[in-house]
């Protein structure tokens, strides 16, 4: 699916992930307020049915790792080849845009990605510690304080190497909010409004910059 600008030049393109692996409201929602900054948004599905860290399967990896490539490939071509192509995942999605990130794209936005895999190995898909220190391209990763799937040790594991990186990288934790304090679902008592705003703030500048 390709959501472009309403109005004005595009000025690249991003892949959104959806952080359940599955196209809905929320991931389309998130792929219109991309667009209204003036890139060319493509949201592709990555499984048949939503998936979570717990039922996540090797194959299912596998495949949205092959997804997000192709997605960023076939918005390349869109854009004539002469534009930057940046990722956005969370959650399962961010850690499939870290897997993704030694090739095909410009600049990474991951928001609570999950660190360590419990299906990976060292043949098929490696750890996504292993993948981003061969990154090709700048990384904005963001986490909750608060996160309670995420364990701490990952996100500073995460840093570490972020900082020990040559590309442009950045990362930022929320002090005093959760796992899912950007999603605005309902029933989800984690939801921060000033976070979320603040987030989307966020990746526009990273985008702005690293992709111009």
């Amino acid at each position: 699916m390709l959501v472009n600008p309403r109005t004005g030049p595009i000025k690249g393109g991003v892949v959104l992930l959806p952080k359940r692996f599955v196209i809905d409201k929320a991931v389309l929602h998130s792929a219109q307020g991309i667009a209204n900054t003036g890139f060319a948004v493509s949201v592709p599905e990555l499984a048949k049915q939503p998936r979570t860290i717990d039922d996540v399967t090797l194959d299912d990896i596998v495949n949205g790792v092959r997804a997000a490539k192709e997605a960023a490939r076939e918005l390349r071509r869109t854009l004539n080849g002469d534009k930057k192509v940046g990722v956005v995942g969370a959650w399962l999605a961010g850690t499939i845009a870290l897997l993704a990130s030694e090739e095909e794209f410009d600049a990474t936005v991951v928001v609570c990605p999950f660190v360590r895999l419990p299906v990976a190995d060292d043949v098929i898909i490696r750890q996504p510690l292993d993948v981003i220190r061969r990154a090709r391209a700048p990384i904005l990763a963001v986490f909750g304080e608060l996160d309670s799937e995420v364990p701490i040790e990952d996100v500073r594991a995460l840093e570490k190497v972020l900082s020990a990186s040559p590309s442009d990288d950045e990362s930022y934790t929320y002090p005093g909010v959760g796992h899912a304090f950007f999603d605005n679902e309902e029933g989800n008592t984690e939801y921060r409004e000033a976070a979320e705003r603040d987030l989307w703030t966020r990746i526009d500048r990273f985008f702005a910059q690293r992709m111009a």
